[in-house]
């Protein structure tokens, strides 16, 4: 990161030492994972110092000295005065492990709306969990303080410093780190992720390889990161084990564990193109309008109920596959805020001529499925061939029943019936059905005794079907 993401620490877990920040600049790296190593590395440095109190995350909201308050400190109108010693947010002054003498911070050089816009970056960032961002500084209780003013020169850090940090396995309490937001010039969304990098040090977090998380060590990437809700691996310009063990940090878990969680608001989620009930022509764009309050985090398209694709970023636009056979069709965007958070919207399309039975379809293999043409028995992972899991089958969904036979279904409208001859719909689950070998044709036993005879196993989870009667 120029100017702002820490250098590595080398460290035990119980020990604390100083997280820095570089300021050496790489050509960048491509922005999918894994990442390239850009060419060339930043300068390290680390220090060491005595035990301070240190609390796993999973325990620290339990202990003396915690807090879930942030207070960003711009130092102005005259600057901070830091003294040497344990970090201690709440001392008159505050103390720092950082400074190795008593130091002036000088103030943030940029305007108050400059200011304003880092608060809010940092708000948002943080969003997710049970954290308090405040510019006021609290009159009571413990606090991390979080410097973002002055250059690293200030408490006597090297010029290539963009930030700097107590960092530990676990939670710091009233810990102070330090963002150098002069070193930047008003470029908010920089200064907003060294900020997010060091606060997140003193309760715990490494640096993460992965460009789209406060934590990277990386230059690309979004221009505003927010903390991913996956495990990946840890590192600065490539992955390595993780300084306090594993090889893999969930960053969005390991603030949830130490804060708790907001309650968070779907996403909002639109179709734009196509239209529900439109007449498409084969490989037709399929876009989608998706915004959150906060971030969205990815975005699933589902045809006939299973998942084709996954953008992670936008624009949401998609391609449908040229595979997709004629007929009705049922399209579904699902957006996901950084909380995972779900939100849908569906669509109904018709691709060419819309069937009524197997002879309207194009390809001699297919039969007819409520209007759309699909793979039938003749065809590996047909309607009505065995299967032993959802990949097996080209709709993606192995029914299973009692007796332990395993088929490949296709979803239904059990009010419509309009499975081939041979299937009959049977309701699964609370929306929809799915066509199973058998049905009406004395496959299947009618009567009250039939009923939950059938079960229905989609990503290993089975739901009872219930028979005709």
């Amino acid at each position: 990161m120029k100017l702002g993401s820490c250098l590595p620490i080398v460290m035990v877990c119980g020990s604390i030492g100083v997280a820095t920040a570089d300021v050496a600049a790489g050509p960048a790296d491509v922005p999918a994972n894994p990442l390239a190593t850009p060419w060339s590395r930043p300068q390290t440095t680390y220090v060491m110092a005595p035990d301070l109190p240190v609390f796993d995350n999973h325990v620290a909201h339990a202990v003396a000295g915690f807090s879930n308050v942030i207070y960003l400190n711009n130092c102005k109108p005259a600057g901070c005065t830091i003294t040497p010693g344990t970090d201690n947010s709440t001392a008159n002054p505050p103390t720092s492990i950082v400074p190795q003498q008593s130091s002036v911070v000088s103030p943030f050089a940029y305007s108050d709306a400059i200011w304003q816009q880092v608060v809010d970056c940092v708000r948002k960032t943080y969003s997710p969990f049970a954290v308090q961002i405040t510019d006021v500084r609290p009159t009571s209780g413990n606090f991390h303080m979080g410097i973002v003013a002055g250059m690293p020169q200030d408490v006597q850090q090297p010029t290539n410093v963009g930030g700097v940090s107590p960092f530990t396995c676990g939670y710091i309490p009233n810990a102070v780190s330090f963002s150098f937001a002069n070193v930047y010039g008003p470029n908010v969304n920089q200064i907003c992720w060294t900020v997010a990098q060091e606060t997140a040090h003193s309760w715990g977090l490494d640096h993460k390889f992965d460009n789209r998380d406060p934590m990277t060590y990386l230059n690309t990437g979004p221009a505003w990161k927010m903390y991913q809700n996956q495990a990946g691996s840890c590192g600065e310009l490539s992955a390595r084990a993780c300084q306090c063990g594993g090889s893999s940090m969930n960053s969005y878990e390991e603030i949830l564990q130490t804060f708790g969680g907001t309650t968070p608001t779907p996403p909002m989620v639109g179709i734009s193109t196509p239209r529900d009930g439109d007449s498409v022509s084969a490989g037709f764009p399929i876009r989608a309008d998706i915004t959150d309050d906060v971030a969205v985090n990815k975005a699933e398209l589902s045809i006939d109920g299973k998942i084709v694709s996954t953008l992670m970023a936008f624009p949401y636009v998609w391609n449908a596959p040229m595979t997709l056979g004629q007929g009705r069709h049922k399209l579904k965007v699902t957006g996901y805020d950084v909380a995972n958070t779900p939100a849908s919207v569906e669509i109904e399309i018709a691709l060419g001529k819309v069937c009524t039975k197997a002879a309207d379809c194009q390809r001699s293999t297919d039969v007819c499925v409520d209007g759309r043409c699909v793979a039938g028995s003749n065809v590996t992972g047909g309607l009505g061939t065995t299967c032993a899991n959802n990949s097996d089958c080209a709709s993606g969904k192995c029914g299973a029943d009692a007796t332990g036979s395993h088929f490949c279904v296709e979803d239904c409208d059990p009010a419509a019936n309009g499975c081939p001859s041979g299937f009959a719909c049977l309701p699964a689950g609370e929306t929809g059905g799915v066509c199973w070998p058998g049905g009406d044709d004395g496959g299947c036993s009618s009567g009250a005794g039939a009923s939950g005879l059938l079960l229905f196993a989609v990503g290993g989870l089975l739901i009872a079907l219930r028979r005709r009667r």
